[in-house]
Protein backbone atom coordinates (compact mmCIF):
# COMPACT_ATOMS: atom_id res chain seq x y z
CA UNK A 1 0.00 0.00 0.00
CA UNK A 2 1.32 3.35 -0.94
CA UNK A 3 1.70 5.63 2.13
CA UNK A 4 0.37 9.15 1.92
CA UNK A 5 3.02 11.83 2.28
CA UNK A 6 2.43 14.29 5.16
CA UNK A 7 3.39 17.93 4.84
CA UNK A 8 6.28 18.69 7.30
CA UNK A 9 4.53 21.93 8.33
CA UNK A 10 1.54 19.90 9.52
CA UNK A 11 3.82 17.68 11.61
CA UNK A 12 5.42 20.73 13.19
CA UNK A 13 2.02 22.20 14.06
CA UNK A 14 0.83 18.88 15.53
CA UNK A 15 3.97 18.61 17.67
CA UNK A 16 3.55 22.12 18.99
CA UNK A 17 -0.10 21.52 19.88
CA UNK A 18 0.86 18.31 21.69
CA UNK A 19 3.40 20.15 23.82
CA UNK A 20 0.78 22.75 24.65
CA UNK A 21 -1.67 20.08 25.77
CA UNK A 22 0.99 18.48 27.98
CA UNK A 23 2.57 21.65 29.32
CA UNK A 24 -0.38 24.07 29.48
CA UNK A 25 1.22 27.29 30.74
CA UNK A 26 4.40 26.79 28.77
CA UNK A 27 2.44 27.72 25.62
CA UNK A 28 0.99 30.96 26.92
CA UNK A 29 2.44 33.94 25.16
CA UNK A 30 2.09 36.23 28.14
CA UNK A 31 1.09 34.89 31.55
CA UNK A 32 -0.20 37.79 33.64
CA UNK A 33 1.16 38.18 37.16
CA UNK A 34 -1.17 37.74 40.10
CA UNK A 35 -3.06 40.84 41.08
CA UNK A 36 -1.65 42.78 44.05
CA UNK A 37 -3.27 43.10 47.42
CA UNK A 38 -3.40 46.05 49.80
CA UNK A 39 -1.33 46.36 52.98
CA UNK A 40 -2.18 48.36 56.08
CA UNK A 41 -0.62 48.86 59.51
CA UNK A 42 -2.76 49.04 62.64
CA UNK A 43 -0.67 50.58 65.43
CA UNK A 44 -1.57 51.16 69.08
CA UNK A 45 0.25 53.83 71.09
CA UNK A 46 1.44 52.25 74.33
CA UNK A 47 3.45 52.82 77.48
CA UNK A 48 4.39 49.36 78.74
CA UNK A 49 1.11 47.39 78.73
CA UNK A 50 -1.18 50.44 78.94
CA UNK A 51 -2.60 52.11 75.86
CA UNK A 52 -2.17 55.88 75.73
CA UNK A 53 -5.75 57.09 75.37
CA UNK A 54 -5.87 60.09 77.67
CA UNK A 55 -2.97 62.33 76.68
CA UNK A 56 -1.77 63.99 79.84
CA UNK A 57 -3.13 61.17 82.00
CA UNK A 58 -1.02 59.27 84.50
CA UNK A 59 0.58 55.96 83.49
CA UNK A 60 3.41 53.80 84.80
CA UNK A 61 6.63 52.52 83.30
CA UNK A 62 7.89 49.03 84.24
CA UNK A 63 8.90 49.21 87.88
CA UNK A 64 6.15 51.67 88.74
CA UNK A 65 7.76 54.96 87.65
CA UNK A 66 4.98 57.43 86.90
CA UNK A 67 4.80 59.10 83.49
CA UNK A 68 2.42 61.37 81.64
CA UNK A 69 2.51 61.49 77.82
CA UNK A 70 1.51 64.58 75.83
CA UNK A 71 3.12 63.77 72.46
CA UNK A 72 3.99 60.46 70.81
CA UNK A 73 4.69 60.49 67.06
CA UNK A 74 7.14 58.87 64.66
CA UNK A 75 7.79 58.39 60.95
CA UNK A 76 7.76 55.00 59.21
CA UNK A 77 9.29 54.70 55.73
CA UNK A 78 11.17 52.33 53.40
CA UNK A 79 8.82 49.38 53.99
CA UNK A 80 10.10 45.97 52.84
CA UNK A 81 8.22 42.67 52.86
CA UNK A 82 10.21 39.53 53.71
CA UNK A 83 9.09 36.46 51.76
CA UNK A 84 8.96 32.99 53.28
CA UNK A 85 12.08 32.03 51.30
CA UNK A 86 13.97 35.06 52.64
CA UNK A 87 13.57 37.19 49.54
CA UNK A 88 12.87 40.89 50.00
CA UNK A 89 10.06 42.72 48.20
CA UNK A 90 9.91 46.50 48.06
CA UNK A 91 6.79 47.85 49.71
CA UNK A 92 5.00 51.05 48.71
CA UNK A 93 7.02 54.26 48.84
CA UNK A 94 4.48 55.66 51.28
CA UNK A 95 5.79 57.68 54.23
CA UNK A 96 3.63 57.20 57.32
CA UNK A 97 3.47 59.59 60.24
CA UNK A 98 2.24 57.53 63.17
CA UNK A 99 0.24 60.01 65.23
CA UNK A 100 -1.45 59.95 68.58
CA UNK A 101 -5.11 59.01 68.36
CA UNK A 102 -4.76 57.40 64.90
CA UNK A 103 -4.38 53.63 64.55
CA UNK A 104 -4.90 52.75 60.87
CA UNK A 105 -2.31 53.52 58.17
CA UNK A 106 -2.83 52.37 54.57
CA UNK A 107 0.46 51.70 52.79
CA UNK A 108 -0.94 50.87 49.35
CA UNK A 109 -0.71 47.92 46.95
CA UNK A 110 1.92 45.20 47.38
CA UNK A 111 2.60 41.97 45.47
CA UNK A 112 0.34 39.14 46.59
CA UNK A 113 2.01 36.10 48.14
CA UNK A 114 3.26 34.51 51.33
CA UNK A 115 5.49 36.48 53.69
CA UNK A 116 7.09 35.91 57.06
CA UNK A 117 8.10 39.37 58.25
CA UNK A 118 8.19 43.07 57.50
CA UNK A 119 11.03 45.58 57.70
CA UNK A 120 10.94 49.37 57.80
CA UNK A 121 12.79 52.46 58.96
CA UNK A 122 11.86 54.73 61.83
CA UNK A 123 12.76 58.03 60.23
CA UNK A 124 13.04 59.44 56.73
CA UNK A 125 15.43 58.87 53.86
CA UNK A 126 18.26 61.35 53.39
CA UNK A 127 16.39 62.81 50.42
CA UNK A 128 13.10 63.31 52.26
CA UNK A 129 14.91 64.61 55.31
CA UNK A 130 16.52 67.31 53.17
CA UNK A 131 13.31 68.23 51.34
CA UNK A 132 11.15 71.32 51.73
CA UNK A 133 7.59 69.96 51.68
CA UNK A 134 4.55 71.79 50.41
CA UNK A 135 1.22 71.86 52.20
CA UNK A 136 0.05 69.03 49.92
CA UNK A 137 2.71 66.67 51.30
CA UNK A 138 0.51 65.53 54.16
CA UNK A 139 2.90 62.95 55.59
CA UNK A 140 5.80 65.39 55.73
CA UNK A 141 4.11 68.74 56.26
CA UNK A 142 3.92 68.49 60.04
CA UNK A 143 5.45 71.35 62.05
CA UNK A 144 5.34 69.12 65.14
CA UNK A 145 8.05 67.07 63.40
CA UNK A 146 10.43 69.94 62.71
CA UNK A 147 13.29 71.03 64.95
CA UNK A 148 12.46 74.69 64.37
CA UNK A 149 9.86 76.88 62.70
CA UNK A 150 10.67 75.33 59.30
CA UNK A 151 11.92 71.90 58.20
CA UNK A 152 15.13 73.39 56.86
CA UNK A 153 18.04 73.42 57.24
CA UNK A 154 18.08 70.91 60.12
CA UNK A 155 15.68 68.35 58.69
CA UNK A 156 12.87 66.53 60.40
CA UNK A 157 12.28 64.98 63.79
CA UNK A 158 12.01 61.20 63.32
CA UNK A 159 10.38 60.52 66.68
CA UNK A 160 8.77 63.09 68.98
CA UNK A 161 8.07 61.88 72.52
CA UNK A 162 7.10 64.41 75.20
CA UNK A 163 5.49 64.53 78.60
CA UNK A 164 6.48 64.44 82.27
CA UNK A 165 8.12 61.69 84.29
CA UNK A 166 9.13 60.82 87.83
CA UNK A 167 12.91 61.29 87.96
CA UNK A 168 13.58 60.02 91.49
CA UNK A 169 16.14 57.27 91.96
CA UNK A 170 13.64 54.96 93.67
CA UNK A 171 10.87 55.68 91.15
CA UNK A 172 8.48 56.62 93.92
CA UNK A 173 8.19 60.37 93.50
CA UNK A 174 4.92 62.22 93.01
CA UNK A 175 6.34 65.29 91.25
CA UNK A 176 6.74 64.77 87.52
CA UNK A 177 9.43 66.62 85.56
CA UNK A 178 8.85 67.61 81.89
CA UNK A 179 10.86 65.84 79.18
CA UNK A 180 11.25 66.38 75.43
CA UNK A 181 12.80 63.80 73.10
CA UNK A 182 12.98 64.99 69.49
CA UNK A 183 15.24 62.46 67.82
CA UNK A 184 16.25 63.01 64.20
CA UNK A 185 19.15 63.63 61.79
CA UNK A 186 20.22 61.00 59.26
CA UNK A 187 22.59 59.42 61.78
CA UNK A 188 19.68 58.35 63.99
CA UNK A 189 17.44 56.68 61.43
CA UNK A 190 16.97 53.08 62.56
CA UNK A 191 15.84 49.95 60.72
CA UNK A 192 13.36 47.61 62.39
CA UNK A 193 12.94 43.99 61.29
CA UNK A 194 10.05 42.30 63.07
CA UNK A 195 10.31 38.65 64.15
CA UNK A 196 8.95 35.99 61.81
CA UNK A 197 5.15 35.80 61.91
CA UNK A 198 3.75 34.44 58.63
CA UNK A 199 1.04 36.31 56.75
CA UNK A 200 -0.44 36.18 53.27
CA UNK A 201 -1.30 39.04 50.97
CA UNK A 202 -4.36 38.01 48.95
CA UNK A 203 -5.09 39.59 45.56
CA UNK A 204 -7.64 42.41 45.71
CA UNK A 205 -7.92 42.08 49.50
CA UNK A 206 -6.63 44.13 52.44
CA UNK A 207 -4.03 42.58 54.74
CA UNK A 208 -3.57 44.29 58.11
CA UNK A 209 -0.45 43.91 60.27
CA UNK A 210 -1.32 44.62 63.90
CA UNK A 211 1.42 46.38 65.85
CA UNK A 212 2.00 48.34 69.04
CA UNK A 213 4.42 51.19 69.65
CA UNK A 214 5.68 51.20 73.25
CA UNK A 215 7.16 54.67 73.65
CA UNK A 216 8.11 53.93 77.24
CA UNK A 217 10.95 51.77 75.93
CA UNK A 218 12.62 54.93 74.65
CA UNK A 219 13.60 55.70 78.26
CA UNK A 220 15.20 52.31 78.98
CA UNK A 221 18.59 52.78 80.62
CA UNK A 222 18.47 56.60 80.46
CA UNK A 223 19.52 58.27 83.75
CA UNK A 224 16.41 60.37 84.30
CA UNK A 225 17.80 62.02 87.42
CA UNK A 226 20.12 64.11 85.22
CA UNK A 227 18.22 67.14 84.00
CA UNK A 228 20.34 67.40 80.84
CA UNK A 229 19.04 63.97 79.79
CA UNK A 230 15.45 65.21 79.68
CA UNK A 231 15.62 67.85 76.96
CA UNK A 232 16.69 66.71 73.49
CA UNK A 233 14.94 69.31 71.33
CA UNK A 234 17.48 70.42 68.71
CA UNK A 235 19.53 68.87 65.94
CA UNK A 236 22.64 69.98 67.84
CA UNK A 237 21.53 68.06 70.94
CA UNK A 238 21.15 64.97 68.75
CA UNK A 239 24.93 65.00 68.34
CA UNK A 240 25.47 64.17 72.02
CA UNK A 241 27.33 60.88 72.31
CA UNK A 242 24.84 59.17 74.62
CA UNK A 243 21.97 59.59 72.12
CA UNK A 244 23.14 56.26 70.67
CA UNK A 245 21.37 54.68 73.68
CA UNK A 246 18.07 56.21 72.59
CA UNK A 247 18.76 55.07 69.02
CA UNK A 248 19.08 51.51 70.33
CA UNK A 249 15.81 51.93 72.21
CA UNK A 250 14.05 53.23 69.08
CA UNK A 251 14.59 49.89 67.37
CA UNK A 252 12.67 48.13 70.17
CA UNK A 253 9.62 50.40 70.28
CA UNK A 254 7.50 48.67 67.64
CA UNK A 255 6.42 45.07 68.03
CA UNK A 256 3.50 42.82 67.13
CA UNK A 257 0.28 43.39 69.01
CA UNK A 258 -0.47 40.42 71.28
Amino acid sequence: MKMKRVNPAVLLLFGTLSLCILGFSSCKSDSPEAKPGALSLHIHTMVDTAEVEDYGGLLNLPGGRAISVTMAQLYISNVKLIKTDGGVVDGPSTVVLVQQGIEDYDLGDVPSGNYKSVRFDIGLSNTDNASTPSSSDHALYQPTMWFGSTPQPEGFVFINFQGSVDTTTNANGSQLIPFVYKIGTNEHRVTVTLPDQPYTVVPDELTVIHLSADYGKLLNGIPLNKIENLNIATAEANAWSWIVDIETNMAAIIQYEF
